[in-house]
C-alpha cells in the first residue's frame, strides 16, 4: 500500500476532484515549497561607510518535488516596512546554491542567501526582521527537467511569503587594530559582496557555523602602492613579511597552533589539513562571550602561550604566510568561541584608524601581479568604532 504524507494527500485529492478532509490554508498562510530559516541573528555593526550593518545568513531548502527559483528578497519590519530588496543580478551575486545553478533551486537541493541590511547611524533597529521572499516554482517532468506547472494545478506559479523571523543580536565589540602603520588592505573584508570569508558557511558536529562573517585579511601597501617588489614567490619580496602583530584588546590566551611552515607566495598552499588551516594562530578570551582570533603567523614567532595574560598593544607575532595563504598577511577576526571553525563570526569595530579610501574595481587583481594599486577616495578621513569594509585603504597608528 502506497501512503501520502497528509500534504500530499490533499493535493492528491485535489486533483482527484475528491472531497478533502485536511485542513484549508488560512489567508496569512502559503505553501511555500521552500523552508527559509536564518543561520543565526544579526549583530550590528556600524561600517566605515558611515551606516549601520546587519550581516546575516538564509538558509533555503527545498524539500518539494518541484523547481523553485528565487526571484525577489526582501528585507522587512514587523509591520512591512521595507528596509532592502535584492532581485535578478543583485540576489544572484549574494546567493550560493549548493545544487542547482543561479537562482534555481532543485528537488532536495538548498541555497544561502547572504544578507545586508543597512541603516542610517541613528535609525531606529526593528526588534525584530522578516525575509519577504517571491519565488516561481516549476514541475519535474519525466526527464527530471523543470517544466511549467499543469494549468490545473492546485497551486500558483510565482507565490511571495513572509517568514525567517530573527531578532537583532548584540552590538559590535570594540578593539584596537592588531596592526601598525599605513597602506593596510582590508581584503576579502564585509558585508555586500560574497567573499572567501563571507561565503564560509561550513558545517561542524552537524551545525553550519560561519566563524568568518567579518573576518579581514589584512596585507600592506608599499609607499608606491604596491604589495610586493621583484619575484612573487619570495617572502623577501613582501616589506610587510615579518610586521609585529599586537593584541587588539586585552585578554587570556585559550587556543594556540605553532607547528606550521611558511608557505609559498604566488601559488596554492599546500599540505593544509583542518588542524593547520589558520597556520600558526592563536585565540583570545577577551571577554564577554568574544574571542579575538590572529592567523598565519610566522612559526616560532608567537611570544605567549596556553594561559598567558596579554595586555592591548603588546607583541603577540609576527606576520607571516602560514596555513591556507597564497601571500604574507594578517587574518583578523572576532568569534563567539574559542574554535576557530567551530564558532560564528562577531562584528567588530576599531576605535579608531585613518581611510585613504577603496581599492578601484580591478585593483585587487592588479596588486596580485605586482602593479601598483589604484585608490577611489570614498570612504576617506577619520573613523571612530567603526569597522573597516572590503578593500579599503587604511592607516593605524
Amino acid at each position: 500500500m502506497r501512503i501520502l504524507s497528509p500534504v500530499l494527500a490533499a493535493v492528491a485529492t485535489i486533483l482527484a476532484g475528491q472531497p478533502s478532509y485536511a485542513q484549508s490554508l488560512k489567508a496569512d498562510e502559503v505553501f511555500s515549497s521552500i523552508a527559509v530559516r536564518p543561520l543565526s541573528a544579526p549583530d550590528p555593526v556600524t561600517g566605515a561607510d558611515g551606516r549601520v550593518h546587519l550581516a546575516y545568513e538564509l538558509l533555503v531548502v527545498n524539500p518539494s518535488r518541484l523547481f523553485v527559483t528565487l526571484e525577489k528578497v526582501e528585507s522587512v519590519d514587523a509591520e512591512g516596512r521595507l528596509l532592502g530588496s535584492m532581485e535578478g543580478d543583485a540576489l544572484s551575486k549574494m546567493t550560493t546554491p549548493y545544487a542547482g545553478t543561479g537562482l534555481e533551486i532543485p528537488p532536495g537541493g538548498s541555497a544561502t542567501v547572504f544578507m545586508d541590511v543597512s541603516l542610517a547611524v541613528g535609525e531606529a533597529l526593528p526588534p525584530d526582521l522578516f525575509a519577504r521572499i517571491t519565488a516561481k516554482r516549476m514541475a519535474a517532468g519525466a526527464d527530471g527537467k523543470a517544466q511549467p506547472l499543469p494549468k490545473d494545478s492546485p497551486i500558483p506559479e510565482t507565490f511571495t511569503f513572509a517568514g525567517a523571523a530573527t531578532g537583532i543580536g548584540k552590538p559590535a565589540v570594540a578593539v584596537e587594530p592588531p596592526l601598525k602603520g599605513s597602506g593596510w588592505v582590508a581584503v576579502n573584508g564585509c558585508c555586500d559582496e560574497i567573499t572567501s570569508h563571507r561565503g564560509a558557511v561550513m558545517s561542524i558536529n552537524g551545525r553550519l557555523r560561519v566563524p568568518e562573517r567579518f573576518a579581514i585579511d589584512w596585507v600592506k601597501l608599499d609607499d608606491k602602492g604596491k604589495l610586493f617588489d621583484g619575484d612573487v614567490s619570495r617572502l623577501q619580496s613582501y616589506p610587510y613579511y615579518g610586521t609585529s602583530v599586537v593584541a587588539a584588546a586585552d585578554g587570556i590566551v585559550v587556543n594556540l597552533y605553532d607547528e606550521a611552515d611558511e608557505q609559498v607566495p604566488g601559488g596554492d598552499a599546500k599540505g593544509i589539513t583542518t588542524e593547520n588551516i589558520g597556520g600558526n594562530m592563536l585565540v583570545v578570551d577577551i571577554g564577554g562571550g568574544a574571542y579575538a582570533f590572529y592567523a598565519h603567523l610566522q612559526r616560532g614567532s608567537l611570544k605567549v602561550k596556553l594561559g598567558d595574560r596579554v595586555k592591548t598593544g603588546e607583541v603577540i607575532g609576527l606576520l607571516g604566510n602560514t596555513g591556507n595563504s597564497t601571500a604574507p598577511h594578517l587574518h583578523f577576526h572576532v568569534m563567539d568561541g574559542p574554535s576557530p571553525l567551530d564558532a560564528n563570526g562577531l562584528p567588530f569595530v576599531f576605535k579608531r584608524f585613518s581611510s585613504q579610501g577603496t581599492l578601484a574595481p580591478g585593483s585587487d587583481e592588479a596588486i596580485q601581479r605586482g602593479e601598483p594599486a589604484s585608490i577611489v577616495k570614498t570612504p576617506s578621513g577619520q573613523h571612530v568604532n567603526q569597522l573597516p569594509l572590503n578593500n579599503e585603504v587604511v592607516d593605524f597608528d
